[in-house]
């Protein structure tokens, strides 16, 4: 598996892991004692991982905040907010996504989280409990529930630490998450199950996919169009993806019958500006459709004049389903506001 840097720096980022990991591993111990953690004085249920990019935190986020919010809570979501100003979550691609998906909750977006939290939980009484995103190596939150995500489209388990490979702890410490969900799945792997149950000391709680339940067609000056997945077929299409792990997108592409002509791609919470949209631009001439995720359109909209702009600029819904273990899920959220 090759890791985020060239292979020929092979021997500079092979020293560079084991160093790495000696302070991972500095800092987990200081946190299993107990030192630099605080409550916030509510249920704080954490979603992460144990790589660099995505696994699909952000709609495991908005999966499980729909499920607390018809069981009658009100959380509120936590975030780093990478590329957001301090508080300002809907300045970050993924706060923004938040925001258009759950408009009735609350998003903080601060790097010190537990201070955001504490000053935010003054003011805001009705609030009950507490999404962390992307909470995993963010210890300093005290959680009642720990939940990990890991993608089957990618060989997690068996990947170097940074900067050699992805992994930003190694899959031992899985043994202090509660559960283990895993993303990206198309079925249950006996094989994989085996493989995290040997690190985490019990196979995944549940299993997951990513599926699009319609696309946003955006096209001339009328208002967005929300069309069935099967809009795409036979369409050629050019792709703008700022993610961690795009593969998933092209699959998706594929399975639904569209032809991805080229990709432009971009770094996870990177920035777009006027040349690589000016490139879009560009590139859209030869194509039918511009496709890219949520995250992405958050950033690229005011970029965009779409009166002018020469295809229509399509926006996939993105769902998380659940196809196993959603009951003994959400038995799990529940158990976390008991132990509070």
């Amino acid at each position: 598996m090759t890791g985020p840097l060239p292979g020929y720096l092979a021997p500079v980022t092979l020293p560079a892991s084991f160093v790495y990991g000696r302070v991972v591993a500095a800092r987990n111990r200081r946190f299993d004692r107990g030192r630099g953690v605080g409550s916030v004085g509510l249920p704080v249920i954490s979603v992460g991982n144990l790589t660099l990019g995505g696994t699909g935190k952000t709609p495991m986020v908005i999966w499980l905040a729909e499920r607390l919010a018809a069981a009658g809570r009100r959380p509120v979501i936590a975030m780093r907010g990478y590329g957001a100003p301090r508080g300002l979550a809907g300045s970050s691609d993924e706060g923004a996504v938040y925001a258009q998906r759950l408009p009735d909750v609350p998003v903080l977006a601060d790097p010190d989280r537990l201070g955001a939290l504490r000053d935010f939980l003054k003011r805001a009484k009705e609030i009950d409990c507490v999404l962390l995103d992307d909470g995993f190596q963010h210890r300093r939150v005290r959680r009642e529930l720990d939940l990990v995500l890991i993608d089957a489209s990618r060989g997690t388990l068996r990947d170097r630490l940074f900067p050699a490979g992805f992994l930003r702890e190694p899959p031992a410490s899985l043994r202090r998450a509660d559960a283990v969900i895993v993303t990206h799945a198309q079925a249950v792997d006996d094989s994989m199950a085996g493989e995290i149950a040997g690190h985490h000391t019990r196979p995944p709680i549940a299993w997951s996919r990513h599926v699009w339940s319609a696309v946003v067609v955006y096209a001339g000056g009328g208002p967005p169009a929300r069309e069935e997945v099967g809009w795409l077929r036979g369409k050629r299409v050019l792709t703008l993806l700022g993610l961690g792990n795009p593969g998933p997108v092209f699959k998706q592409l594929e399975a639904v019958g569209a032809v991805v002509t080229a990709n432009i791609p971009a770094r996870d919470h990177e920035p777009y500006d006027r040349a690589r949209m000016a490139l879009a631009r560009t590139l859209s001439e030869g194509v039918d459709a511009l496709v890219m995720t949520a995250k992405d359109w958050v950033k690229a909209r005011h970029l965009i004049d779409l009166p002018t702009w020469p295809v229509p600029i399509v926006v996939p819904r993105l769902e998380i389903e659940v196809f196993c273990g959603a009951q003994e899920l959400e038995h799990l959220l529940g158990r976390a506001f008991s132990g509070a």
